[in-house]
């Protein structure tokens, strides 16, 4: 047995008791606070202007889009059609003979619209050349690259959630996405990044192994992924598959061909998931709800709303009386700041990325990026959440903001690879210090 006492600030985040003078690990877990020393402890102490603390968790993310954002040309500085086309025209082509390019966003581009085939045709030179825009959700791809992929029934070569046409591109090598996560991954630790959970609804068995095989390596934080909720093919809810947790079933409304929300959480509910819905317009959560409403989940599992980015009052009150867990990011609000003024009514603006009227309501919270549409930096959205620049009545105090970002709270059972200590200079492992 190995016993550790780490002495000096102590933040953590337990309302109950939120700073302690020493904790003191048995086997690299958490056991106890403010202990005596005893003669077969060994002790470190903590550096002046230290805090060990819980590390932080980002709750959504789209970890392989992330690494394939990170291996593709970047146009998310483009402000117009023109602009974008000139950025392409540099764009290396890909050992695969491919053009892979990423990150415009039509509502900054002066045209506000996205580019098309005939577009790209401009500057790729016949090259298949595919354009994902910043959300994931929307691909253009030129003519050469249509052919290729049997998706000439799309003329504008514009691509709504049509994974099923973008799979047959070709794959990223292996070994391109593991030199992405290594140097993603120590950026995710400097920001006190311990825990993801991968969000993306087209996860299946495949991409779990992918996950696994990406995120074996000790600087990974720890990997939850969900599941789609139309592939959850004999998978079980909180199984250990390839290293991977598995999470909730994943909904994704407005896919091709549509989706049935009622059947889809019913059906996870019965396979023992608990359902996690995206939702992004009071339209689709008045949905989610009524499906919601209409069956529970298993036992002692709770149902998730991802985004929520607007919402009625009253419909806020259904989810308080569901006990829904809502994970949210507040950062789109400064991200998307212009986007939000210039399209929405002042009213939607009122009711848009709740955060205040969710813990009124006793509405379970956790803060995430969506990356790779925002990077993951929990400072961004304790700013975001603490000083927003819209809807000042959904302010929170920056010690709830943390408690919704938290992995845990410091506790005992809570594993030492969860804890990381702050500093001026950033977060660093406990473990780099032990």
């Amino acid at each position: 047995m190995t016993l550790l006492l780490v002495r000096g600030r102590i933040l953590t985040l337990d309302r109950s008791h939120p700073v302690a003078s020493n904790v003191l690990l048995r086997d690299g877990v958490v056991t106890a606070f403010d202990s005596d020393i005893h003669s077969d402890v060994d002790v470190l102490e903590l550096d002046e202007g230290d805090t060990l603390q819980p590390g932080w968790r980002d709750d959504h993310v789209h970890l392989l889009s992330t690494l394939a954002s990170r291996c593709s040309f970047d146009l998310s500085d483009t402000d117009s059609i023109d602009h974008l086309l000139e950025r392409l025209s540099h764009a290396p082509t890909g050992d695969n003979g491919w053009i892979r390019a990423w990150g415009h966003d039509p509502s900054f581009l002066v045209e506000k619209r996205h580019p098309t085939s005939s577009d790209l045709d401009r500057v790729t030179k016949g090259v298949p050349a595919v354009l994902h825009d910043r959300t994931g959700h929307v691909a253009v791809v030129n003519t050469a690259a249509a052919k290729a992929l049997g998706a000439q029934s799309h003329p504008d070569g514009i691509l709504v959630e049509r994974q099923n046409i973008l799979a047959r591109t070709p794959r990223l090598a292996t070994s391109d996405l593991k030199i992405a996560a290594k140097e993603l991954f120590s950026e995710w630790r400097s920001r006190g990044l311990v825990a993801i959970t991968d969000a993306t609804h087209t996860n299946d068995l495949t991409a779990i192994a992918a996950l696994g095989e990406i995120g074996d390596t000790s600087e990974a934080p720890r990997i939850t992924a969900m599941v789609g909720a139309d592939r959850l093919d004999g998978l079980r809810y909180e199984q250990i598959c390839r290293g991977i947790k598995i999470g909730h079933a994943k909904v994704m409304p407005g896919v091709e061909g549509g989706t049935d929300l009622d059947r889809l959480v019913r059906g996870a509910h019965e396979a023992g998931f608990p359902a996690a819905i995206h939702v992004m317009d009071i339209d689709t959560l008045e949905e989610a709800l009524l499906a919601l409403e209409a069956s529970s989940p298993p036992a002692n599992t709770v149902d998730r709303l991802e985004h929520c980015s607007l919402a009625l009052p009253e419909q806020l009150d259904r989810i308080g009386k569901l006990g829904v867990l809502v994970c949210t990011q507040p950062s789109f609000l400064t991200r998307r700041l212009a986007k939000y003024i210039e399209e929405l009514s002042p009213t939607e603006q009122k009711w848009l990325w709740p955060l205040g009227s969710l813990t009124e309501r006793d509405i379970k919270v956790t803060l995430s990026s969506d990356s790779p549409v925002v990077p993951a930096d929990p400072s961004e959205w304790f700013e975001a959440s603490t000083n927003r620049p819209l809807g000042s009545h959904e302010v929170i105090s920056e010690d709830s903001a943390q408690r919704m970002a938290a992995v845990s709270t410091m506790k005992p059972g809570l594993t030492a690879d969860m804890l990381v200590i702050a500093n001026a200079a950033g977060y660093q492992p406990l473990t780099s210090r032990n």
